[in-house]
């Protein structure tokens, strides 16, 4: 009899517990669920993608976007600060940053009181285009969640807070008890 990859031996080729790039795996065991959720999240980032593409934006300089819009039409944040959070250098920050002026998506301005420091803001462009990318990816993820009925909501938002505790801890050693 042969073993499956939980069993340690990696499953054959043809063994339906593997699944396809476009799909989950089809068979039941512990892992399903975390294949499912690999395919629900690849399948979004994929339809995100092709609508960041269709504007000339990647993950990474929309995720630049999404950061400034987040810190408010007002605010701004200087190259330093962007690269921090997405843990990148400042020169490689820089580049993208570029790209998002050249296509008049920010602005750069100098601090008024440190002409030494530049701050990074969102154009009226670079706005709208966030927003109207935002919420092509806020209406999917709706519809995908309007399937499920109340019950199937709730007990999804405790399973991932489940999945959450759990993943905190797997590098810790065993997997922690569950709640009682």
């Amino acid at each position: 009899m042969s073993r499956n990859t939980l069993e340690g031996t990696p499953a054959s080729p043809g063994d339906p517990s593997r699944g396809t790039p476009e799909a989950p795996a089809t068979a039941s065991g512990p892992l399903r669920p975390l294949g499912v959720l690999h395919h629900v999240a690849s399948t979004l980032t994929a339809q995100l993608a092709a609508d960041l593409k269709a504007h000339g934006l990647t993950a990474p300089t929309f995720h630049i976007l999404a950061v400034l819009r987040k810190a408010g039409p007002a605010d701004r944040l200087t190259t330093g600060q962007l690269a921090a959070i997405d843990m990148v250098t400042c020169s490689g920050m820089t580049v993208r940053a570029d790209k998002l002026e050249r296509t008049g998506l920010i602005v750069r301005e100098r601090d008024e009181h440190d002409r030494r420091v530049i701050h990074l803001r969102l154009t009226e462009r670079g706005l709208d285009l966030t927003d109207r990318i935002l919420a092509g990816q806020h209406a999917r993820e709706a519809r995908l969640m309007a399937a499920l009925d109340t019950d199937e909501l709730q007990a999804l938002a405790k399973l991932a807070d489940a999945l959450e505790r759990a993943l905190q801890h797997a590098a810790d050693g065993p997997p922690p008890a569950p709640p009682h």
